[in-house]
């Protein structure tokens, strides 16, 4: 009994860790509702064989709505929890920080960081993304860059490299 006492509190402190971790280097897991990520996917006008990041993938609910699409969709994930999660599902996520990820065959990325992350995203996806690339982000925007569409009753805006 202390053993398996031992191993949940394990667990949960490993839990609680990379909880943090991802707060600290993007955003904490706060999953896309339904509605937001169907209008992410529709404004992101996915064909077949696109290439498709999701940075911070959760539990991969996009990538999953992109694999629908026919496109090629990564995520990258720090939790290794919903890294496990995403894999179980089929999908194919890194456990790894994506601010170390190579991004530049990306013909679209997701994002959902916290607004204090936006400026630090955008000089990372400059020199990361070619151009014509697009980024659709939930909820937030990039200060210096043009909305190209948007969803305002879903807070999906779309921007283009």
């Amino acid at each position: 009994m202390e053993f398996l006492f031992l191993a949940f509190n394990l667990v949960f402190a490993i839990l609680i860790f990379f909880l943090t971790i991802a707060f600290v280097t993007g955003a904490p897991f706060v999953p896309s509702t339904k509605n937001t990520a169907a209008s992410m996917i529709r404004l992101a006008k996915l064909k077949k064989r696109m290439k498709v990041y999701d940075l911070g993938s959760g539990d991969g609910r996009l990538l999953e709505l992109a694999k629908q699409q026919g496109a090629d969709s990564i995520g990258y994930e720090i939790n290794p929890f919903l890294v496990l999660l995403s894999r179980l599902r089929g999908h194919t996520v890194y456990w790894k920080n994506f601010w170390q990820a190579n991004l530049s065959d990306a013909d679209v990325v997701f994002v959902y960081l916290l607004p204090w992350r936006m400026d630090k995203l955008e000089r990372f996806l400059m020199s990361q993304l070619k151009p014509g690339t697009l980024v659709i982000s939930n909820s937030f925007i990039f200060p210096g860059w043009k909305i190209l569409r948007k969803d305002t009753t879903n807070h999906a805006y779309v921007f283009r490299m």
